[in-house]
């Protein structure tokens, strides 16, 4: 059989539909992908990319006990079907890669993959996060980019990749080309989340904040609805209105959609909680009682260092809820992990490089030792997206950096990080305030 993008696959009839369902699913972020990845192994135990699928799914997650149960599947996967093509292959050779915990070279061996089947949907997407938590602007910008050609602009799935790589432009600092290639996607698939994700994060760097506003407004609430990416998005837009100053909106959007009773606590939606929280902590702002459940949220994770961006946002939400000695704990977890990598883990590189000294530097703020912070901070400061995330998501830190130069009276090195905002976002409320602290003109 072949699949929707005319590639040879070991299925038959009905399972290569469960996977080309599967597909349109993922690119959409909806959960039924993972119900189909499923059907497809239900329908034909022997179709190894019903077992691909799922592993990808685990893997995606961040966190551990996922990484397991992708393990799981490939076991699975070499029990229950042993014939595969060498597309198929590809894809099992970057999982097994992926679970020793070499995510650099996982997603080198997807490049590969897509050089030789440049039409192999799964492989790009794949790669695209995998570019996203190892924080490699560059492939996210190119890996995808390089890859449409390949694709006719009528193919079902041609839009979604134009929305991937405006994301990967917007990274690389190409707003007006990502922003071009990000609305366009959404024109032609409205339920393309990632693209409107794209396009928020064009707003939320060049303080574009009622556009910003207004791009989550048109449609109604759709995009909030049957995606995995509603929590980033709605935090996306607590960020526009954070920067309005509309505190009582962006305490309101946090208990709707990033944290409440009903959350699974997944780490990637707990993160976007945490940053949220800590920078409204930041600016003096009394969240209340949120934090607690939060970390508490925090606290049920496998303690294993797996995703070094995790546990940094760990270390927020422990310090945000008074919880200093389980911040302790979770730095000296990533010092005893960094003081002994191997070489194959890039979680060790990222924590050792990155992570660590920005756990260390949030601890120290946490303790109000604002002269330890910059000295954690400062050095790593052009550095971060070694830890993976996005800009945006790293601008937490940045704010903490800023605001510590401002407690540590370091008031020159302070006004020059905040110019530096200022020159790409003019109209940016929260740095025109710091500047108004410090005195003087800019």
């Amino acid at each position: 059989m072949r699949d929707a993008n005319a590639l040879e696959i070991s299925a038959g009839a009905i399972a290569t539909a469960h996977y080309d369902a599967a597909i349109a699913h993922l690119l959409r972020f909806q959960p039924a992908v993972s119900e189909r990845a499923s059907a497809m192994t239900q329908a034909e135990p022997t179709a190894p990319m019903g077992y691909v699928l799922q592993a990808y799914l685990g893997l995606l997650s961040s966190e551990w006990p996922d990484a397991l149960a992708a393990g799981e599947q490939v076991r699975e996967l070499r029990v229950n079907a042993p014939m595969r093509n060498a597309r198929e292959q590809g894809h099992l050779d970057a999982i097994e890669i992926w679970l020793k915990g070499d995510w650099l070279s996982a997603a080198r061996t997807l490049a590969g993959l897509s050089a030789t089947y440049p039409d192999d949907t799964l492989a790009l997407f794949v790669g695209h996060q995998l570019d996203f938590f190892t924080g490699a602007a560059r492939s996210l910008c190119e890996r995808v980019g390089g890859a449409l050609m390949a694709f006719d602009a009528a193919h079902p799935h041609y839009s979604f990749l134009t929305g991937m790589h405006a994301f990967g432009l917007e990274e690389s600092g190409q707003y007006r080309e990502a922003e071009a290639l990000g609305r366009a996607a959404i024109e032609r698939h409205p339920d393309d989340v990632w693209a409107l994700h794209a396009v928020a994060h064009v707003c939320e760097m060049t303080g574009q904040t009622e556009a910003g506003l207004a791009l989550y407004a048109q449609g109604g609430e759709a995009w909030l609805e049957n995606n995995f990416l509603s929590v980033h998005n709605a935090w996306h837009r607590a960020l526009f209105l954070l920067e309005r100053e509309d505190y009582a909106g962006v305490l309101a959007g946090y208990d709707r959609h990033l944290n409440h009773a009903e959350s699974p606590g997944i780490a990637l939606e707990l993160l976007d909680a945490s940053a949220l929280l800590w920078r409204l902590r930041l600016d003096g702002i009394d969240t209340g009682e949120r934090w607690a459940p939060l970390a508490e949220a925090w606290a049920r994770k496998d303690p294993r260092p797996w995703y070094a961006f995790n546990d940094v946002h760990a270390v927020l939400a422990f310090i945000g809820a008074g919880r200093l000695a389980d911040a302790r704990s979770v730095v000296a977890r990533l010092e005893a992990y960094a003081a002994t990598p191997t070489a194959d883990e890039t979680n060790a590189m990222m924590t050792a490089r990155v992570g660590l000294p920005v756990a260390r530097g949030l601890l120290a703020h946490g303790e109000q030792r604002y002269a330890d912070v910059v000295a954690a901070l400062w050095p790593v400061r052009e550095s971060l997206a070694l830890f993976g995330g996005s800009h945006a998501q790293r601008d937490a830190i940045q704010r903490t950096l800023i605001d510590a130069l401002q407690r540590a009276g370091q008031h020159e090195a302070a006004r020059d990080l905040l110019n530096q905002r200022l020159a790409d976002r003019p109209d940016s409320r929260w740095a025109q305030a710091r500047v108004s602290q410090l005195g003087g003109g800019h």
